[in-house]
């Protein structure tokens, strides 16, 4: 997928910062688990150049895509189950290759 080269504004990106933060996917996630990280504000990034502008918007897609982040989310191993029998999502599936 390609997008048109467009900057993102300094706006933008607080905004993106904070969904990810409210959602656990902060610093400390990064320190912890650089490729969760990453993933996530791959997608809310992806999300934003898409056109989906809303704090909650992006909130929620990400909770919905990977779950909140923190002591109550699940380990990778216990999704691995699920993956085998629905593939992995495209956010993922270039990690296989």
């Amino acid at each position: 997928m390609s997008f048109p080269a467009r900057q993102i504004s300094p706006s933008e990106r607080a905004k993106m910062q904070w969904v990810l933060d409210d959602a656990g996917y902060g610093a400390d996630l990064l320190v912890q688990d650089p490729g969760l990280f990453e993933t996530a504000s791959l997608l809310v990034t992806v999300l934003m150049l898409e056109g989906v502008q809303s704090r909650s918007g992006l909130a929620v897609r990400l909770e919905c895509r990977f779950g909140r982040a923190g002591k109550h989310r699940q380990p990778l191993g216990s999704r691995l189950g699920r993956y085998a029998i629905q593939g992995l999502p495209v956010e993922l599936q270039h990690f296989t290759k």
